[in-house]
């Protein structure tokens, strides 16, 4: 195939899923998924944008937030007038005195249903009427709209036999004490927050990772109106539960969301992001550079610390010995899809991938070029044959063993490759990258041309809807999808079998391609 026919799903074109027809495309498997029940896959991850067109019909619920608190949010948003009252103060545009009456008629519908005390609210519309400069009371008015306590949760998640899925998982007492707290928090009901998810300004990597997994075309509404393109994932009739989790130090909000998406019955949970090694950092030399409170924990200076402080090292440790033990455990039971990490190192794996005996029952992903080449930056192991290869980008590198340089570039262009004696390691830059979705407006991957407005989906520009995408997350989210579209077929079976060759074996009786990289 010319490079000029490659475009913009080439990915679902290398591995084989869509072929090209004299009517146009083809692909089997997706025939068969369409009219099969659909697969849930939970991501592990950073958040999505839960508007993006190309998303919004692939969610199976709210999305879960274990950022704001540990045992789960969900925000709520109260309505257009609030949206447009918000907008009006960021641009210093609109009568506020009218658009706060709008939105309070919005919030007194929405307090119907939500228990929200108005009082206060009416006494701020009440000042902002009688204000000849309302700016100031209008903030207030919006200030205010983010503290209302809710009469009860937004949703009470549907977990089941709680008690007989943690002891299903077997990890001995002590595990199953504090999973079964964890559990029974949740169960109460996640919080309610009645503000716009920040996801939909700020979860850009995992909008990024849930696009070539699930998204598709909006359905019910023309593509010109939502400025969107017939955007396929790998599995477009799958599910999507999506729970967002901070990168930080923190163990305890990825416990729960992966408790969350084990309870919730999703059949593939992926998690495209690492996690801190706490006990690789506490093996460190002790430093007064790094006298954190990570690694310094010292009963004589209580002052650095406070009652069950999550960032203390003996708590952080003991909760990556439990959440190891779930990873562990969850993979025997439900698809669990690892990235291997973007270090370039290519006989190891980013953690939690390291985790002894996670290779044999995870599915963990490393990345390949179009070419069939190893990414430069994809980490892997000793034996290639125990991970999966999904098709990503690639990138520059230069040292002893590889020689990777955009000479198109103007930088390149400064190299004289061409005197260097490589002796036979040299290899060229693949330049291809896989297409996926953005969070609207500027906060994502790619920039946009107009202000950001993620509450109106026809004033975003259709440049800050998309991104390139690469990395080994961009290969575990079309491995993730990949899995589910398997299972969803019937060509793989609900329980894992345990690692990557199982997946590998079932691509392949389903005509499907994988690359595994040539050995270097």
């Amino acid at each position: 195939m010319a490079e000029r026919d490659i475009f913009y799903l080439w990915h679902l074109e290398h591995l084989g899923l869509i072929t090209r027809t004299a009517g146009g495309w083809a692909s089997p498997l997706w025939d068969a998924a369409q009219d099969a029940d659909p697969v849930r896959v939970a991501i592990i991850d950073s958040g999505l944008d839960p508007l993006h067109p190309n998303l919004r019909d692939a969610l199976s619920g709210p999305q879960i937030d274990f950022g704001s608190t540990g045992t789960g949010a969900v925000y709520r948003d109260t309505g257009k007038g609030v949206a447009d009252l918000r907008q009006a103060l960021a641009t210093s545009q609109g009568d506020l005195k009218a658009l706060v009456t709008h939105a309070l008629g919005d919030l007194a519908a929405h307090a119907a249903g939500h228990g929200m005390n108005l009082s206060q609210l009416e006494q701020l519309h009440d000042a902002v009427q009688g204000a000849d400069n309302p700016t100031a009371a209008a903030q207030a008015f919006v200030d205010a709209i983010g503290v209302q306590p809710a009469a009860r949760p937004a949703v009470v998640p549907d977990f089941g036999d709680i008690a007989g899925k943690i002891a299903a998982l077997d990890l001995g007492a002590d595990h199953n004490a504090a999973l079964t707290a964890i559990a029974g928090q949740m169960a109460g009901g996640f919080a309610q927050i009645d503000l716009p998810d920040p996801a939909g300004y700020f979860g850009a990597h995992g909008t990024a990772c849930a696009g070539p997994v699930g998204g598709r075309p909006p359905r019910g509404q023309s593509h010109a109106f939502f400025r969107a393109l017939p955007y396929f994932g790998v599995n477009p009739f799958c599910t999507i539960a999506s729970y967002a989790t901070p990168y930080s130090h923190e163990i305890k909000p990825v416990i729960a969301a992966l408790l969350a998406a084990y309870l919730g019955g999703a059949q593939v949970i992926l998690m495209p992001r690492g996690l801190p090694d706490v006990a690789t950092r506490a093996s460190l030399p002790p430093s007064p550079r790094r006298l954190t409170r990570i690694e310094h924990h010292d009963s004589s200076r209580p002052e650095t610390l406070v009652d069950e402080d999550q960032a203390s090292l003996p708590a952080l440790r003991q909760d990556q010995t439990l959440i190891e033990a779930l990873l562990l455990a969850i993979a025997t039971c439900r698809y669990l899809v690892l990235a291997a990490g973007n270090e370039g190192q290519r006989h190891t794996l980013a953690y939690p991938a390291t985790v002894a005996g996670l290779v044999d029952q995870a599915v963990v992903v490393a990345a390949v070029t179009r070419a069939g080449q190893r990414a430069s930056y994809s980490n892997g192991t000793p034996d290639p044959a125990a991970l999966l290869h999904m098709p990503s980008d690639d990138a520059e590198v230069l040292n002893r063993d590889d020689q990777r340089i955009d000479t198109g570039s103007f930088d390149g262009s400064d190299y004289n490759i061409g005197g260097w004696d490589t002796k036979g390691v040299m290899s060229g830059l693949t330049p291809w990258a896989p297409l996926s979705l953005d969070v609207r407006g500027a906060y994502g991957f790619a920039a946009s041309a107009q202000r950001d407005v993620p509450d109106y989906d026809d004033g975003v520009d259709i440049a800050s809807l998309y991104t390139l995408f690469g990395g080994t997350s961009a290969a575990a989210a079309q491995a993730a999808g990949l899995v589910s579209l398997l299972v969803q077929t019937g060509r793989l079976p609900a329980t894992p079998a345990g690692g990557a060759m199982a997946i590998v074996t079932a691509m392949q009786k389903a005509g499907l391609r994988h690359d595994y990289p040539p050995d270097d």
